[in-house]
């Protein structure tokens, strides 16, 4: 069994948790807004609370300093996890265990693969993790999931 060692945590934030955090989320929003155009305010926090739109934070212990948007598309041919918004202080030490948590929420909601929409400086990281560039996203296949 391989133990992953790594001064960080990630955790999925609760319905309760986003509502704490969501005053210093929704500063973030504002820091960034040209990253979340095609979206509103109020459209991103009622995604969250019907559980269309999944917020992660990675960081040290009790401390998120990276926050991940997710959801899960489903399409007539394969079901994909999408992170499709993140914004914070990334770390390269951090990518196992984004990797990892990925991996296995795609898994538990049957997704074929994982794609990550971002900014062209996240091709060098993603690509050591076996995602390939395509136009502003990266995709992953699920291995094991199931066939069509």
């Amino acid at each position: 069994m391989n133990v992953l060692v790594t001064p960080y945590r990630v955790a999925q934030f609760t319905l309760e948790e986003v509502r704490e955090f969501w005053p210093r989320l929704e500063r973030m929003l504002d820091s960034v807004p040209h990253t979340w155009r095609h979206w509103t305010k109020e459209h991103i926090r009622g995604s969250i609370e019907n559980n269309s739109l999944q917020v992660w934070g990675i960081g040290p212990p009790g401390k998120a300093t990276l926050i991940l948007f997710t959801t899960v598309n489903a399409f007539p041919a394969l079901k994909v996890l999408t992170v499709v918004w993140a914004a914070g202080t990334f770390d390269d030490a951090m990518l196992p265990l984004l990797e990892m948590t990925l991996g296995s929420f795609a898994r538990l909601n049957s997704c074929d693969e994982v794609e990550i929409r971002g900014r062209l400086g996240w091709e060098s990281k993603l690509k050591t993790l076996g995602f390939r560039h395509e136009t502003s996203m990266w995709t992953r296949r699920i291995d094991n999931v199931r066939m069509n």
